[in-house]
Order: structure tokens, then C-alpha cells, then sequence
């Protein structure tokens, strides 16, 4: 609650601010951002309109900067591997990663001056360590469901290698919020497929300590196996938030107009005399700008796995995705709060001093720049929410399987559209991947 006391000003002073709060909705209103920019993609990705989502992606790909067109390329590589183009999603994921590779750690002088004082999305994209271990597994499903053998063994290599690079060295707490028990599984299953047993129960060891229920009780190379993996949900994505405002003197003392995030009347407050801060008659303009995750709406909770048409079991949770990317983000979120604070008091400060130094015109646009601040949105976001696996016996020769979802009353949804076939060898693994696409019904409705 604020006190009535200071929640006042003069007419004149509260319509100049009414007019300025106005054009600051303006002006940031078109002011897009890379969660805005994929949302229609994003929307055809998880209803499974792949083809939609492949344009949508082809024509942002094409326009893009060099900041951005990595990211965007990731997350075409993952809409070709849930449509079946495994060739295309190697060469998309391959691309992305390589340039991620190239520019780990490191950022020129230029991108840092620009990303603190313009825009903290002016340097490219670094992807989250998850997010790179998270390239590796889609490459190995990629090449094993591609019918490389081969690129898939050579894959799980690197997933271990990543591994033990961003998440081995860690403190106990933050290796278990950002370890991921889905690579760790893909990586023991390849292992096994190789006959390669002492190596497959290390990370199976590592997933049961995760994950209990979704480790396989028995490491058994020889058995004849199908491996079911099915996202669920849709990960969670950054938006931008702002506190913005203006700064104006109202004979002799200093008045503050503060817009704040879903409050709709601006809140306006006397703060005396503000010794030290002296904005010229036409005030100055702020904007805090800073990044909020935010968790997608669920309608699937769980799924069950049907093999030759008979429900065979539940598939369990193996991987809560979104956990792991709240983690990563908290653990960034005060280094990205402290930029934006000293981004927006060089921009608020430099308003004092356009003016006198440069004129008017520059002071406006001065303002201008202060008004349009939008924090940095960029994540891979086609990635689910949470992937479930399950995982059974069976017989040589080809299954069809396919994916029934339930929610959280466990009332039937519908059935995933695609049906995987799955062609397993005497004493081999065979694998299955259903992305979180669309829904029908069928059989048992």
C-alpha cells in the first residue's frame, strides 16, 4: 500500500506524465523480443505443425541477425527431428552447435559495451551447459533413428565428454538441479547397444540417484529391448519485464512517475529534493528492465505406452527439463540484474547531460533509447517441459508404437497422431522418440 501522502502532484506536472507514460507503451509496444518473435513457430512446434513451424523458422532464420540466426537454426533442428527429417536436423544442430563451440566464453569488448548500454541482447547467443549436453541427445536420436549406428556411438562419446566438462565438477546441490538424467540414460543405452556394460551402469548409477524409479533395474546388453522416450509439456520461456517511470521537477522538488509490471494506474511520488540528480524541465525517462521465466500452462501430466496395439505401461519421469532451466536461470539472475540496473542509471544519467552538451534533439533521443529498454529473451524454446521413458522386452522383428496422454485426473486425452516403428534386432535396442505434437483419437475412445 502506498501512502496516500505521497501519491500526489500538481495538474500539470500529472498530465505531462500521463502524456509520457503513454508514449512510453508506444514506443515499447514495438519493441519485439525473441520470445515474441517465436511464439508463432513456437504454437505450430507444440500442436505438431511442422510445417508450419519450419517456415515460420525459415523466414525468421532469414531475417535475422547474426546475434539471433544460431538459436534459430537450434530450434529448426529440433522441429526437423520431430518431423522424421533426421539429415536436416544433423546438419541444423551441427551448424548451431559449432558456432556455440567457437564462441564459448568468450565476447568482444564492442559486444560488451553494447550489451550494457543499448541492449543485452546485442551479443550473440551462449547457449546454458544444459542446453549443450541437451544438443548432444537430440544429435544421438538424430543418427540412431536415422539408421547411423555409427554417428550415434560417436555422439554418446561427446554427450559423456559434456558431461563431465559442465556438470561433473560441480558442487553436490548444483550438480543434481543441472545434471541431465535423459543424456545420462541415452548414453547408457548406447553403451549397452555395444555391449559395453561396466560403462552403461555408471550412468545408469548416476541416473538412479536422480531419477529411482526410471533406472532400469538391470544392465543386460543381451536382451532384446525397446526404449520408448516422449516429451511432455512445453518448457518454460523468458519474458521481459520493466519497471519504467520519470523523473520531473515541480517547483524546486523532485516527482517520480513509476509504471510498474500488471499495476495499471502509474504510482506518483514526492521525493523531496533529490540532492545530487537534476533533470531539465522536460524530466527524464527510465526503464528497469530484467528477464522473468515463465512456466507453460500443462494439459498432459502423464502418458502410457502402446506397443502393437496393447497398452504395455507408463512411461516415468526420467528428465524435468524446466527444473533444470529455472536452476540455470537463478543461478544467472543476479549477474543479469546488476547489468540492467547499471544499464538503466547510464541511460537515465545520460539525460542529464545530452541536453547541455549536445542539444535538445539528442536529449530526445536519449529518451528515446531509455524508453524502449527490453531485457534479453533468448532460450531454446522448443524444448519440452519434462521427457518420461519406458522401456521394455520384446520380441526380433518391427513394433508399432505409439503414445496415449492423460491428465492430471488421469482422464484420457487422446493418443500421440504419429506411430513410430521401431525395428529391433535378436538381442539389440531398439528406440523411440515422441516430441510433445499432436493429439487424436483413436482405438479405444
Amino acid at each position: 500500500m502506498v501512502p496516500a501522502a505521497i501519491m500526489h502532484a500538481t495538474r500539470p506536472v500529472l498530465r505531462t506524465n500521463r502524456c509520457v507514460l503513454a508514449a512510453l507503451l508506444i514506443l515499447s509496444a514495438g519493441c519485439a523480443t525473441y520470445t515474441s518473435k517465436m511464439q508463432v513457430s513456437r504454437d505450430c512446434f507444440f500442436d505438431g505443425r511442422y510445417g508450419e513451424a519450419l517456415s515460420g523458422l525459415d523466414e525468421l532464420i532469414g531475417k535475422a541477425k547474426g546475434n539471433d540466426r544460431f538459436l534459430y537454426i537450434l530450434e529448426r533442428g529440433r522441429v526437423n527431428l520431430a518431423s522424421g527429417r533426421y539429415d536436416s536436423a544433423i546438419v541444423d544442430l551441427r551448424t548451431a552447435e559449432e558456432r556455440f563451440a567457437d564462441i564459448e566464453g568468450t565476447i568482444s569488448i564492442p559486444e560488451m559495451i553494447s550489451s550494457i548500454l543499448l541492449h543485452p541482447g546485442k551479443g550473440e547467443y551462449q547457449p546454458e551447459n544444459h542446453e549443450k549436453i541437451l544438443i548432444s541427445s537430440y544429435l544421438l536420436l538424430a543418427y540412431w533413428m536415422g539408421g547411423d549406428r555409427e554417428g550415434a556411438f560417436v555422439e554418446r562419446n561427446r554427450i559423456v565428454r559434456k558431461l563431465g566438462t559442465y556438470v561433473n565438477l560441480l558442487s553436490e546441490q548444483e550438480r543434481d538441479e543441472l545434471d541431465i538424467p535423459f543424456a545420462r540414460y541415452l548414453a547408457g543405452l548406447l553403451y549397452e547397444a555395444q555391449g559395453m556394460a561396466d560403462d552403461a551402469r555408471i550412468e545408469y548409477r548416476r541416473v538412479a540417484q536422480l531419477r529411482p524409479e526410471a533406472a532400469p533395474p538391470a544392465v543386460l546388453p543381451r536382451v532384446t529391448e525397446i526404449a520408448v522416450f516422449a516429451d511432455v509439456g512445453r518448457g518454460p520461456v523468458k519474458v521481459s519485464r520493466e519497471i519504467r517511470g520519470y523523473f520531473q521537477r515541480d517547483g524546486g522538488l523532485l516527482q517520480g512517475v513509476f509504471l510498474l509490471p500488471d499495476i495499471g494506474d502509474p504510482l506518483v511520488f514526492n521525493m523531496g529534493m533529490g540532492h545530487g540528480f537534476s533533470p531539465d524541465r522536460l524530466g527524464v525517462l527510465f526503464t528497469f528492465s530484467f528477464p522473468q521465466l515463465v512456466r507453460q500452462e500443462r494439459i498432459v501430466n502423464s502418458c502410457r505406452i502402446v506397443v502393437d496395439g496393447i497398452e504395455a505401461g507408463e512411461a516415468v519421469l526420467l528428465d524435468d527439463i524446466a527444473q533444470t532451466t529455472d536452476a540455470a536461470f537463478r543461478k544467472r539472475l543476479p549477474v543479469i540484474l546488476v547489468k540492467s540496473a547499471v544499464r538503466a542509471y547510464i541511460k537515465t544519467l545520460a539525460q542529464t547531460k545530452l541536453k547541455d552538451e549536445a542539444g535538445g534533439a539528442v536529449d530526445l533521443l536519449g529518451k528515446f533509447f531509455s524508453a524502449i529498454d527490453r531485457a534479453d529473451t533468448r532460450s531454446w524454446q522448443t524444448l519440452p517441459a519434462e521427457v518420461h521413458v519406458f522401456r521394455m522386452e520384446t520380441t526380433p522383428g518391427e513394433h508399432e508404437v505409439y503414445v496415449r496422454y492423460y491428465d492430471d485426473q488421469d482422464r484420457y486425452i487422446g493418443s500421440s497422431e504419429n506411430i513410430g516403428r521401431v525395428t529391433v534386432d535378436e538381442g539389440g535396442k531398439g528406440v523411440a522418440y515422441f516430441p510433445h505434437g499432436s493429439i487424436t483419437r483413436r482405438g479405444r475412445d
